[in-house]
């Protein structure tokens, strides 16, 4: 299997499992979100994951960059990443990989 088929089938299955943890949680997601900071060890993890998907994102824009594309093609993937975490990264990986054009905005327009 490619790349090309591995990452969107991770993005279908973690936003599917993603959207089920939050269907079927009894817990509050307020609750829950606010309690990542109420402790060193939580704070760490979180932290940790914010740094590691700042570099991704950092990575993902050089990519998209050397493809063609500017900062306000990209910027909806930008806004969503610290709303959704990695599901954003994925989406732009599985979108490079099935219509890389999409990304790139209206490039061809006529002159």
């Amino acid at each position: 299997m490619t790349m090309q088929r591995i990452v969107p089938l991770v993005f279908i299955l973690f936003t599917g499992f993603t959207l089920w943890v939050l269907a079927t949680s009894n817990q509050n997601f307020l609750t829950w979100f606010l309690g990542l900071f109420t402790t060193p060890e939580s704070l760490q993890v979180v932290l940790d994951l914010a740094i590691a998907l700042l570099l991704v994102m950092y990575l993902l824009y050089r990519d998209h960059q050397s493809q063609g594309g500017g900062l306000r093609s990209f910027l909806p993937f930008v806004i969503a990443t610290p709303l959704l975490g990695v599901i954003a990264p994925l989406a732009y990986l599985s979108l490079r990989s099935w219509w890389p054009t999409m990304l790139l905005g209206n490039t061809n327009k006529p002159a």
